[in-house]
C-alpha cells in the first residue's frame, strides 16, 4: 500500500516528542525448573504463534501493569488475539504514538485535532490509511472495511461493535492497528510490520524496546523478579528520564518505575550516569586526594562508599542514586524495596540509595 511520508522521528522517545505517523496509522499500545506446574507455567508464557485462537499469550510485566491503563491493556490483548499477533507490539505502538491515549499533543487530544502529518486518534491513523477519500476523514467515522482484500479501502475497523469505525474510539483504533500489522508481516516479520506502520528505524526501535519491557519474561516469572537486562556492550548511549540520565537501554523501565512511584504519591529523583572524570572527582571528595585514595582504596573505606573509577555502574549509566533514600527507614527506600525489582532494579545492600540493574 502507498504510504504518506512523515518527518523521521528522533531516535530517543524519552527526550523527544513522540514520533508521528507515517502513512498507515500511528496510534497512541523456560526458565526450565522441574517438570510439573512450573514447567506448564513457563510454557504458558511463550508468545503465541499464528494459527489457532487457543495459543497462550505472554503475561504483562509489572512495568506493563503500572504503565498501561487496564482498559487499554485488555484491548491490546483482545485485538492481538483476534489477529494472532503479539499484544506487546501493539502496546509499544500505543505508547510511542499517544502514551496510551494520555498525550495532550495535537492529534492525540483533544478529539478533532490532527498532528503535522494529519494523523489522529490514540493509534494515529491517517485518513488514507483509515478509510477516506484523498487522504481526508469525511466524516471521522466510516463503515468498517471487513474481510480480506479490502485493505485497499483502509483499515477502518468496528472494534466495539457499534456499527461504525471511529479512529478516535480506542477499541476501533487498536483493532485496526492489529489488522494493519497482521496484513503487513506480523507475526512472522515484526520488523516489516512495524516499518509498514511508520517508515522509521528509530520508531521501530522505540516500539520494540517498549514491547520488550511490557512482556513478563520466563526468567522473570520463574524468579518473581522484573525485566532481565543484560549489560549493554559498546559505547554508552544516554537518555534523560524525568531529570535522571541513564543508559538508553534502561530508559523505558526507569520511566515506568518513576511513573508507578508517582501514582503512589512518591516523587523520585536522583542521579544516574557519571563520566569517568566525574567518578574521579567524586573519589577525591569522598576518599582523599592521593593516587592511592582515588584509584586503589577499597570503596568501603571512603565516606560515603564510592566505587573506584572504571568499576562504577554509574559510569555505564546502569545505576541510580535516589534522593531522600539515605536510610532504610525512608519512604523512598521502603517503596523501592517493595517495587523496584518489578522494573529490573536492585539495591546495593550497603547503600539504601543505590539501585542498579544487578545490585552492584
Amino acid at each position: 500500500m502507498q504510504l504518506l511520508s512523515n518527518p523521521t522521528p528522533e531516535p530517543d522517545a524519552l527526550e523527544q516528542e513522540p514520533p508521528r505517523a507515517k502513512g498507515r496509522g500511528t496510534r497512541r499500545m523456560i526458565a526450565g525448573v522441574a517438570l510439573g506446574p512450573m514447567l506448564l507455567f513457563a510454557l504458558a508464557l511463550v508468545v503465541f504463534a499464528a494459527g489457532g485462537s487457543d495459543q497462550p499469550m505472554v503475561e504483562p510485566s509489572p512495568a506493563a501493569l503500572s504503565d498501561i491503563p487496564a482498559e487499554l491493556l485488555t484491548l491490546y490483548q483482545q485485538a492481538a488475539q483476534a489477529e494472532q499477533i503479539d499484544w506487546a507490539i501493539l502496546a509499544g505502538i500505543g505508547k510511542v504514538e499517544c502514551d496510551h491515549g494520555r498525550s495532550q499533543l495535537a492529534g492525540c487530544n483533544p478529539r478533532g485535532t490532527v498532528n503535522v502529518a494529519g494523523a489522529r486518534g490514540p493509534m494515529q491513523f491517517l485518513g488514507s490509511t483509515w478509510r477516506a477519500t484523498a487522504g481526508q476523514f469525511d466524516p471521522d467515522v466510516a463503515g468498517p472495511a471487513i474481510g480480506s482484500g479490502q485493505e485497499s479501502q483502509g483499515y477502518a475497523t468496528d472494534g466495539n461493535g457499534d456499527g461504525v469505525a471511529d479512529p478516535w474510539e480506542p477499541a476501533d483504533a487498536v483493532h485496526a492497528a492489529a489488522r494493519l500489522l497482521a496484513r503487513n508481516g506480523a507475526p512472522t516479520d515484526y520488523d516489516q510490520a512495524i516499518w509498514a506502520y511508520n517508515h522509521s528505524d528509530a520508531y521501530r526501535a522505540q516500539v520494540l524496546t517498549w514491547a520488550e519491557s511490557y512482556r513478563l519474561t520466563a526468567a522473570a516469572a520463574a524468579s518473581g523478579g522484573g525485566p532481565v537486562v543484560n549489560l549493554p556492550t559498546g559505547p554508552v548511549t544516554l537518555a534523560t528520564v524525568r531529570g535522571i540520565t541513564v543508559h538508553s537501554a534502561i530508559g523505558p523501565q526507569l520511566e515506568q518505575l518513576l511513573a508507578a512511584a508517582q501514582a503512589d504519591g512518591l516523587s523520585l529523583s536522583g542521579g544516574g550516569y557519571r563520566s569517568h572524570e566525574q567518578q574521579i572527582t567524586l573519589r577525591r571528595a569522598h576518599c582523599g586526594s592521593s593516587d592511592y585514595a582515588v584509584y586503589e582504596m577499597p570503596a568501603g573505606q571512603c565516606s560515603p562508599p564510592t566505587a573506584r573509577p572504571g568499576t562504577s555502574m554509574h559510569e555505564q549509566g546502569l545505576a541510580i542514586d535516589f534522593n531522600n533514600c539515605s536510610t532504610r527507614s525512608t519512604r523512598c527506600f521502603q517503596w523501592l524495596n517493595v517495587n523496584a525489582a518489578g522494573f529490573g532494579f536492585h539495591n546495593l545492600p550497603s547503600e539504601p540509595w543505590h539501585w542498579s540493574i544487578d545490585g552492584s
